[in-house]
């Protein structure tokens, strides 16, 4: 009797332990799977240095705030400059920028030429955004305001002014692939 006993209480110990390790196994599972979903949805977000709004990055799709700050930032940056300041106002956007070879070869020849003209012409120019509009559909976003320049001394006029950022966004980062004037 007592053989069936020991015989029986040890039964019942080895399912507990089975049944124990199968749970263990399963919350190892699950906690693996969240760890590979983790490590390979990792988003890089490069915001401007100066963040006026509360915005927000989920998987490939940012917050529309996020693309206003970040485009006033980027045509601020690039029209807003002097002969002095226009070669650091090109690096500063640079992380902005795709690194598609091809891509990013065009916008640093736009980028050239422009530096060329600005130090050319010894144009001090301000630009103040005032309106922002965003093209879902063609990843667009345009960025119009005022533009006021000065050669040297002289005031030479003002006049409204576009800036256009061609987007995309990849892993939830977002790259310019085109910039228009």
């Amino acid at each position: 009797m007592k053989y069936f006993s020991d015989f029986e209480r040890l039964s019942k110990e080895v399912r507990l332990q089975a049944l124990i390790i199968i749970v263990l196994l399963g919350v190892v599972l699950v906690e693996g799977i969240l760890l590979y979903r983790a490590s390979t949805q990792r988003t890089v977000i490069v915001v401007p240095p100066k963040v006026e709004k509360e915005f927000w990055v989920s998987g490939n799709t940012l917050s529309r705030a996020y693309l206003e700050q970040v485009a006033i930032y980027l045509a601020d940056s690039l029209v807003s400059v002097s002969p002095q300041t226009v070669d650091s106002a090109i690096d500063r956007i640079m992380p902005f920028l795709t690194t598609e070879p091809q891509q990013l070869k065009e916008i640093r020849g736009e980028f050239l030429l422009y530096a060329k003209s600005v130090k050319d012409n010894d144009w001090y120019q301000v630009f103040y955004p005032m309106k922002v509009i965003i093209n879902d559909k063609h990843q667009k976003i345009a960025v119009q305001g005022m533009l006021r320049k000065m050669t040297g001394d002289i005031y030479v006029g003002q006049e409204q002014k576009t800036v256009e950022f061609i987007y995309e966004i990849r892993g939830g980062r977002l790259y310019i692939t085109g910039v228009k004037f």
